[in-house]
């Protein structure tokens, strides 16, 4: 089984897994974002799995940027 993933910043990585084990064997960078500020986002490169979880920093900075919607309510 293999899939496209888009990572927070923006970068596409091809993901492969056992299909047996579902063990993500094969993490390579497929296209790198304009905006990705990681420098080591290069195409070709094999990404280390935990650079896959997601970064609550990361959605924290992004929601003091751009506020999430409000609900159809009115309150957050």
């Amino acid at each position: 089984m293999s899939y496209n993933v888009t990572l927070q910043c923006g970068c596409i990585v091809y993901v492969a897994r056992h299909p047996a084990t579902g063990e993500a064997h094969t993490r390579i960078i497929e296209a790198k974002a304009p905006q990705c500020p990681v420098r080591c986002h290069q195409v070709g490169l094999r990404l280390d799995l935990v650079e896959l979880l997601p970064d609550p920093q990361y959605w924290r900075q992004l929601a003091a940027v751009r506020p999430l919607p409000r609900g159809r309510s009115g309150r957050a």
